[in-house]
């Protein structure tokens, strides 16, 4: 195998590769990023468990052939020699790299290889199954979803984002128990029925690596796999098996008393108080008055703190009691200038959403006296 190539663009594509691939054994055919030669064209793959990566690029194929090599080794090579074209040939079991214009610069690279037919097949699936949408508004029900999964848990089907087609709205909802943050959102292109599936987080993280933000994608979902195609990249997942809770049940109802404020105040102000909180419990406290509401936050060790922000609120005085580690991502990602807190008890579960309404909303549980 023999081709010529531009150094940039093959890092990127191996870049976003080794996201796929293991790295922790270089002897391990998951380890190896398959390079594939053939009409000018290279295909390159990687994968590793339950996710796979394609890609292809445009070369200049002298001679045809595929190999595999360390995918860690040859993005740190690619990253460590100048942005040039360079030539690359493989031959008995041994990766050359070197310039394609020795008079710039003058290196040579050799990185053994493992024969392409240990590389194992990946997963495909039909076109008819693809559905096109929105990058942007795709990314965005990430953003405010992931981070109320939960990062480990005996009930494995909470770390992933559940996703499903209702009422012809695309919905996310994710939870560990504690918080819960629910997107349902209508999108212009059409959305066909789909088998509702548990998304793992860290396959949704690199849809968005992999995502300029712009423009739409094409997913698939077809026997406990997704598939995602953006540009010319084919990337999937298994998705996480089990039964999702019933997250409409989740989500209180009739709510007595609520709250309208600033979001950028009550962001603010978490940051501040969390400084003289108590690092093990990282509780911190919101009381509520007529129209103001009072953070504060004590640390045994080095003092206490606390700020008022006015709000409009004409409920009972009641104090809640956060983790503000817990409280700050939901009001970060509010995306809005106001939000509404509803909530009947300083005990039970409470809900924020952006003010005015839109399509999102979050639940947290306070923390117990």
């Amino acid at each position: 195998m023999k081709f010529k190539c531009s150094g940039k663009n093959l890092r990127q594509e191996i870049e976003y590769a080794n996201n796929f691939s293991s790295s922790k054994n270089s002897l391990s055919i998951s380890s190896n990023v398959l390079l594939d030669a053939s009409n000018d064209v290279l295909t390159i793959k990687a994968a590793d468990n339950n996710i796979g990566y394609t890609s292809s690029i445009a070369v200049s194929v002298i001679v045809p052939g595929k190999t595999t090599v360390f995918c860690e080794k040859l993005l740190a090579v690619l990253k460590n020699i100048p942005d040039t074209d360079i030539d690359i040939t493989e031959e008995n079991g041994i990766l050359n790299i070197s310039p394609s214009d020795r008079s710039t610069s003058d290196f040579t690279i050799n990185i053994k290889t493992i024969d392409a037919s240990k590389f194992p097949p990946l997963e495909t699936v039909d076109d008819d199954y693809f559905f096109s949408i929105t990058q942007r508004d795709f990314f965005d029900m990430i953003d405010k979803t992931t981070f109320a999964a939960a990062e480990n848990d005996s009930r494995h089907f909470l770390t992933g984002v559940y996703m499903e087609k209702k009422d012809d709205k695309l919905v996310l909802v994710a939870t560990d128990g504690k918080k819960l943050a629910c997107v349902k959102r209508q999108f212009e292109q059409d959305i066909p029925d789909f088998q509702p599936s548990i998304i793992p987080v860290r396959f949704l993280n690199l849809i968005k690596v992999l995502g300029s933000g712009e423009g739409v994608f094409s997913i698939a979902i077809d026997e406990g796999r997704i598939f995602v195609k953006i540009d010319s990249r084919l990337i999937y997942s298994s998705l996480i098996s089990g039964t999702y809770p019933n997250y409409e049940k989740v989500i209180p109802k009739n709510l007595e008393h609520s709250l309208v404020m600033k979001t950028e105040d009550l962001e603010k102000a978490i940051t501040l108080i969390s400084i003289l909180a108590e690092n093990n419990s990282k509780r911190i406290f919101i009381t509520l008055h007529a129209n103001e509401i009072t953070v504060s936050g004590e640390n045994t060790e080095f003092g206490d703190s606390k700020q008022d922000l006015a709000c409009d609120y004409n409920g009972p005085e009641n104090t809640i009691s956060f983790n503000f580690s817990v409280l700050q991502n939901p009001i970060k990602k509010m995306g809005s200038e106001m939000f509404r807190l509803m909530y009947t008890s300083p005990l039970n579960a409470m809900v924020f959403k952006p003010e005015p309404e839109k399509d999102y909303l979050f639940v947290l549980m306070p923390m117990q006296v």
